[in-house]
């Protein structure tokens, strides 16, 4: 009987004004904005704060995409690209502030992107060319300034590093907000003016709800299904070296891998592909160990031949994808109660706080997103 009322206890509903859904640095900057604003909200968890992508990056704040200048202007047109390079800016910005706000640790490191071809070096020329056009503060060097056959650097100067966990942890702290982990959501059901969140041992009734779970938006909803592609990504963090190989976190061919010596320089190298569409195997098995693991193999042998990565520690995660990879900020258009920002790409941690910003106004105000409106993609 005792264990039997227990279990009831446990599966209680609750109520709340804002449920947010995912306590990643996104959902955090949310909560905290809900909360100061005067909002009862509660997160919902199903791992550990910082248990998905955020504590998954390789904590690189860097600007832009991660495809080049160049194929920006060619793909959204130079206003645009200028201002896509720009918010990512801003997204930086503020996320320094809050971190020296928190205490938290800022490694002012810059960041260099590598070139691994030919084609890729013509690309970061270009770039730099448009970039200095533009107003942006970069520096090309056509010789490869590390000595590691790699073909060219653009070095972007202000780019920092942060510990993205720790920051996550620390804004929730700080903010008198409810955090529950080890609590998965299922199902959102539409309940008189608001919603019924329907989670692992509890059921929670609020005015609104916030999705801010990145590559995994297509389980909650369809609606995301053509707008959110989960890609897996993968990190492999070596024993400590006997020497500084990297002053500068780097990232190579095209985004697609990316390194950054730790302060206890210990060597991390990450690196991400499209999901597996062939419908042959498991994707999980497939991408990770025969796209992105043996990409990261040749990677390191290559470009860093004196580490052993064969006994390196491993960790994977999921990123979301758009279509056009810029953030998704909006509401569902079924269940307007219903607010998300997802789909942050390769950069996310640049583009968290101007998301979780922007959507915080539309709630609020209804601001319109702008170039981040999920209404650009239907």
């Amino acid at each position: 009987m005792a264990t039997m009322q227990a279990r009831q206890e446990q599966k209680r509903i609750d109520s709340c004004d804002v449920v947010v859904v995912g306590a990643g640095l996104v959902g955090a900057r949310v909560a905290a904005r809900l909360a100061r604003e005067g909002f009862d909200t509660a997160v919902l968890e199903a791992q550990s704060v910082a248990g998905g992508a955020t504590g998954r990056s390789a904590g690189m704040v860097l600007t832009g995409l991660s495809g080049h200048y160049n194929w920006a202007v060619g793909a959204y047109g130079r206003q645009k690209a200028r201002e896509v390079w720009m918010l990512t800016i801003e997204g930086r910005v503020r996320l320094v502030e809050t971190a020296k706000r928190l205490g938290m640790d800022i490694e002012n490191t810059g960041s260099l992107a590598l070139a691994v071809e030919e084609a890729e070096t013509e690309a970061l020329e270009e770039s730099a060319a448009l970039l200095l056009e533009d107003g942006f503060d970069v520096h090309f060097d056509r010789d490869d300034p590390l000595g590691r056959g790699f073909g060219a650097a653009l070095h972007w100067p202000d780019d920092v590093t942060v510990d993205a966990a720790a920051l996550t942890q620390a804004t929730l702290a700080a903010s008198n907000v409810t955090v529950h982990t080890g609590t998965e959501v299922y199902n959102l059901e539409p309940e008189r003016d608001g919603v019924r969140v329907w989670a692992q041992d509890r059921t929670v009734l609020c005015g609104g709800v916030v999705l801010a779970v990145n590559g995994y938006a297509p389980l909650l909803n369809s609606y995301f299904a053509d707008k959110i592609s989960p890609t897996r990504s993968l990190i492999l963090t070596t024993d400590p070296l006997d020497t500084v190989v990297l002053d500068h976190p780097c990232c190579a061919d095209y985004g697609y891998e990316y390194c950054r010596q730790l302060p206890d320089r210990r060597l991390l190298l990450g690196g991400w592909r499209r999901p597996n569409t062939s419908g042959q195997g498991n994707d999980r098995e497939i991408g990770l160990r025969d796209g992105v693991h043996d990409g990261l193999a040749r990677f390191a042998v290559r470009h860093f031949p004196e580490v052993e990565i064969h006994a390196a520690a491993r960790r994977s995660g999921t990123m979301g994808f758009t279509p056009d990879g810029l953030p998704l900020v909006g509401s569902l258009p079924d269940l307007p109660q219903v607010y998300f920002a997802v789909g942050l790409g390769g950069r996310g941690l640049a583009w968290a706080f101007v998301a979780a910003d922007r959507l915080v106004e539309l709630m609020l105000h209804d601001t319109d997103p702008g170039v981040l409106s999920a209404a650009r993609l239907g």
